[in-house]
C-alpha cells in the first residue's frame, strides 16, 4: 500500500501509456485486416467475370489471404477462397 502512495503518479502515467499503445495496436490491427480485405476484393472484382486469374495475382491473393487469417479476419474470404480455386490460372 506504501508503494501506491509514493508512486501514485507514475503508476496513472504508466497505465495510460499502455492504454493508449494497446489502442494504438488494435487500430492498426483493425486497419491492416481492412487494406487485406480490400487487396483481395479488388483481386477478385477484377477476375470473378471471365473466372481466370494470373500467377501473380494468385500469389497476391494468397498472400493477402494468409495475413488476413493470421489478423483474425472474418469467413467471407473463405467463400471466396473456394470459388477462386476453380478459376483458369493464366500466365
Amino acid at each position: 500500500m506504501n508503494i501506491i502512495k509514493e508512486w501514485w503518479v507514475q503508476l496513472v502515467f504508466l497505465i495510460s501509456i499502455l492504454g493508449t499503445l494497446i489502442s494504438f495496436i488494435i487500430a492498426m490491427i483493425n486497419a491492416t485486416k481492412c487494406t487485406l480485405r480490400n487487396d483481395i476484393l479488388e483481386i477478385w472484382d477484377r477476375c470473378r467475370d471471365s473466372k481466370k486469374i494470373t500467377r501473380y495475382q494468385l500469389e497476391s491473393y494468397v498472400s493477402s489471404r494468409d495475413l488476413y487469417f493470421k489478423l483474425k479476419g472474418d469467413g467471407f474470404v473463405h467463400q471466396l477462397d473456394k470459388k477462386i480455386e476453380e478459376f483458369e490460372i493464366i500466365d
